[in-house]
């Protein structure tokens, strides 16, 4: 389809089967948006349709060049529920291994800081009994 980028816009919007005063709601313009376009939509515009609008052929609205939509994506085949719980049930494990291990960490870290402070209590009282002696 030949045209401006207003016609083209008009026409994927007829396409869509829904109203200009939606297209803009759903875009984020004012109700006369379509009306004022001129020559050409800014880019931040451009981005708010596109990503409003993903099967939209941003080039076909701009330039006229190729088809209005875009090619659909093939859908990757979803993993089966049980397989999506063994994979999560996985991660839980190794996660907790991880946190286990980390609190042995710190807990061996607490013990050797509890005896090294017990000794410099115990050198203490025997620098003020030698002090108090001396």
């Amino acid at each position: 389809m030949e045209g401006t980028v207003k016609e083209r816009l008009k026409y994927f919007i007829k396409s869509e089967g829904i109203s200009e005063r939606e297209f803009c709601r759903r875009v984020g313009v004012g109700s006369a948006y379509i009306q004022s376009i001129r020559k050409s939509i800014m880019p931040d515009t451009l981005q708010q349709i596109t990503i409003q609008f993903p099967r939209l052929n941003p080039l076909w609205l701009m330039m006229g060049d190729g088809e209005m939509l875009l090619p659909e994506e093939e859908k990757k085949p979803e993993a089966a529920p049980s397989e999506i719980l063994l994979k999560l049930l996985d991660d839980a494990q190794n996660e907790k291994a991880r946190l286990l291990s980390i609190i042995e960490s710190q807990q061996r870290t607490i013990e050797r800081l509890t005896e090294l402070t017990k000794k410099a209590d115990v050198r203490r009282a025997d620098d003020a009994t030698s002090a108090a002696v001396g």
